[in-house]
């Protein structure tokens, strides 16, 4: 098992943004269902870190593929989009138009000021490139913070309250889907992301709006590289990296066709995956690198009608590889080679594309 490095990631969520996720009233949490939709989920799920761990050691970060026995697959963009979604919800954030590729520039002192709502005096917390949780935690996260921290606030109250949600966006991107350690911080690009989510981003004097299933995937892919070479933290979503590699493994009823895990949320179906394959039984880490080992392209659930296979949101008309901007670096994109979960011909591009 030497070829599997052992480092920590993130799993459960923070006790604290349990309690503040559950002081939010309706209003709030129908703002995060709008704009954050399905991320919320993460909360409630535990990680696995053995699996990781070992399908970390199947990861070819050259070709951004994992490689199993005779097959191959990697994530893709749509497949994170999709897993997110929640249907129904957002029909605002779909109608208005989307652009392709966010880059998450770090935002100014005077960016975060404005957008917290915070006075200049006041704003030492938030001078560097990353922030405390609890420094968030202490004055958004319960309704009874403000009179506590009021006097660091040129908001009233109802400004204040206005703007939990996008706070918890931020508590909740950096703790549970851009991690940087155990220590809970959070870098400060994150702020810019929720930002963006709820009002768009003004680029060239226009609003601007952008998916952020393209900068979680940078992410994922950067870690899986760190990792590979032995860093000490998972610094990606590992929960969502989890919830795909049981997706496909799950295949159902003898098909690699569609299969319905949940129509309303596909990261509450994650039980149902369970149920499905009965892997609880299977989280040794000698068991794992049995599975991987041995997976052949009949065993994996390619497709999912959750998933909307012509709807693609990156897509290169002249470069077969694509750079991918995240929280922490650029990684190239490379989604032509393979395509089975576009229910597609399967090819690989040529090396010098690497």
């Amino acid at each position: 098992m030497n070829r599997f490095s052992k480092f920590d990631m993130v799993v459960e969520a923070p006790a604290l943004l349990k309690m503040w996720y559950n002081d939010l009233n309706a209003f709030h949490k129908r703002d995060l269902n709008k704009y954050v939709e399905a991320l919320t989920e993460l909360i409630n799920m535990v990680g696995w870190p053995e699996l990781v761990e070992v399908l970390t050691g199947y990861w070819d970060n050259e070709r951004m593929v994992f490689r199993f026995g005779t097959m191959e697959i990697t994530l893709i963009i749509e497949e994170i989009r999709d897993g997110i979604n929640i249907v129904g919800i957002g029909l605002e954030r779909r109608v208005r138009k989307q652009e392709s590729i966010l880059i998450p520039n770090k935002p100014t002192l005077e960016d975060i000021i404005n957008w917290l709502g915070l006075r200049k005096d006041y704003v030492y917390w938030a001078e560097g490139s990353s922030i405390s949780f609890r420094d968030l935690y202490v004055r958004f996260g319960n309704a009874s913070f403000y009179a506590n921290y009021n006097q660091e606030f040129k908001i009233t109250f109802k400004e204040w309250d206005g703007i939990r949600p996008l706070v918890f966006t931020i508590a909740l991107l950096g703790t549970m889907v851009f991690p940087q350690g155990p220590s809970l911080s959070i870098n400060t690009r994150v702020i810019m992301l929720a930002h963006t989510l709820f009002h768009g981003h003004l680029n060239q004097g226009q609003v601007k709006y952008y998916p952020i299933a393209p900068v979680i995937m940078s992410d994922m892919y950067c870690a899986l590289g760190r990792c590979k070479e032995r860093h000490r933290y998972f610094q990606g979503c590992n929960l969502l990296l989890q919830w795909w590699i049981l997706s496909h493994l799950a295949k159902g009823h003898g098909t690699q066709q569609l299969h319905t895990l949940d129509n309303d949320n596909s990261l509450k179906g994650l039980n149902d995956v369970l149920f499905w394959v009965d892997l609880k039984n299977r989280k040794t880490r000698g068991k794992w690198a049995q599975i991987f080992s041995e997976l052949r392209e009949g065993d994996i659930q390619w497709m999912f009608d959750r998933f909307i296979s012509k709807d693609v949101i990156v897509r290169g008309h002249r470069q077969l590889v694509l750079p991918l901007p995240g929280i922490r670096g650029i990684r190239p994109y490379a989604p032509i080679r393979v395509l089975r979960q576009f229910e597609r011909i399967q090819t690989t591009p040529p090396k010098a594309y690497y």
